[in-house]
């Protein structure tokens, strides 16, 4: 699986590599020759050069000497080197390429203006982030995809939030910087600005806050219901997803409106709305949560209903057999009767004290976080 993921990469940094030539070209046509080029023209440049040469030779080696790179790269300390490198430079190629301060694949509004360099960039990241996650899981024994699963689908999405937020957060940072410095734009556009620092704000909540939901549950929750630590936990859970909710959605309504930051296609529209439908699904998670606790409940106080016959049925029933009578291969049918009411009850106070102790226990145990 790790060599598919090299693939990809190798495919997606031929590709920015390409696009980051022709950008970079075409930027300074319109500058004189004898400045030079920028230090992010530089590095952009050279880090996505880079990761093309160094996926390059890791496929080489591994296809035309399949033993020695059993033996001397795969599973090995140099291995992870390798891939630890590869996702830094192709997280160092977004920053830049994505920048609207540097304006290669977006433009100085946020919008993408080099479709081929903006998504291939992503690609390699996500290419890179995808070989790391391989190597964790079948060399060191860590499924981090297993793991968060495992723990529910609102704790996935709540640390998939902390990184949207992260985006959130830089993407509007940079366009406040490249449209409101004072240092650089003599005219400011107000509600741009504005909206902009709303971004930056917003991003910063938000990962603050899942960042504190996910090491509550990571340190704090327990297996058990016993104690109110899973109580508090999902009380600060459903409220922090409320108001993200609001937050976010506020969000997406001023900054991917006409005269906001997030209006043209770029990593704050989309980190945008990605973080509003991931608080929209923690908090539909967390309402539906507490309404089965309720349910749970409510079921746990009703009176039990399996008692097959109450005591003047089994009167009346042990009279009219005790007045029959009547012999079965010797035996009187009133002793085979009382002998089958007896078994009946027996039956009865056990199918009661073990409804009593699952509604107990299901009352006791909803949810992702055991409240």
């Amino acid at each position: 699986p790790r060599r598919v993921w090299f693939c990809a990469l190798f495919i997606s940094s031929l590709i920015a590599m390409g696009s980051t030539f022709e950008a970079v070209k075409m930027q300074r046509r319109y500058t004189p020759p004898t400045i030079p080029p920028t230090p992010t023209q530089q590095w952009s440049v050279a880090s996505i050069t880079i990761t093309f040469f160094l996926t390059f030779l890791s496929l080489s080696f591994q296809i035309t000497s399949p033993a020695k790179s059993s033996k001397y790269l795969h599973g090995t300390k140099l291995e992870l080197l390798l891939i630890l490198l590869l996702t830094g430079l192709t997280c160092s190629s977004v920053g830049t390429a994505t920048n609207p301060a540097s304006g290669m694949a977006v433009n100085a509004s946020g919008g993408v203006s080099f479709g081929n360099l903006f998504y291939s960039t992503w690609a390699s990241f996500i290419s890179a982030m995808g070989s790391l996650l391989s190597f964790l899981r079948t060399e060191r024994g860590l499924d981090v995809s297993s793991e968060l699963s495992s723990r529910g689908n609102r704790f996935r999405s709540w640390a998939i939030l902390i990184v949207v937020a992260l985006i959130v957060m830089g993407s509007s940072a940079s366009c406040y910087d490249a449209k409101c410095d004072e240092l650089y734009n003599d005219v400011r556009p107000v509600k741009y600005c504005r909206r902009a620092a709303f971004g930056v704000s917003a991003g910063c909540i938000g990962c603050v806050a899942s960042l504190a939901v996910v090491a509550m549950r990571l340190s704090c929750a327990t297996m058990t219901p016993e104690g109110r630590a899973n109580r508090t936990i999902f009380i600060i859970e459903g409220i922090l997803s409320v108001v993200l909710f609001c937050i976010f959605g506020f969000a997406v309504a001023y900054l991917t409106s006409e005269k906001g930051p997030g209006a043209p296609l770029g990593n704050l529209y989309y980190s945008s709305w990605v973080a509003f439908a991931l608080t929209f699904f923690v908090a539909t998670s967390c309402f539906e949560e507490f309404q089965a606790a309720k349910s749970m409940i409510l079921l746990g106080r009703q009176p039990p209903q399996t008692e097959l016959y109450n005591a003047s049925e089994r009167e009346a029933l042990s009279s009219d057999t005790n007045s029959i009578g009547m012999p079965y291969h010797g035996t009187p049918y009133n002793n085979d009767t009382a002998s089958i009411v007896e078994r009946e009850d027996s039956q009865a106070d056990q199918s009661t004290s073990a409804s009593s102790g699952f509604s107990s226990r299901v009352t006791g145990s909803v949810g992702e976080v055991q409240i």
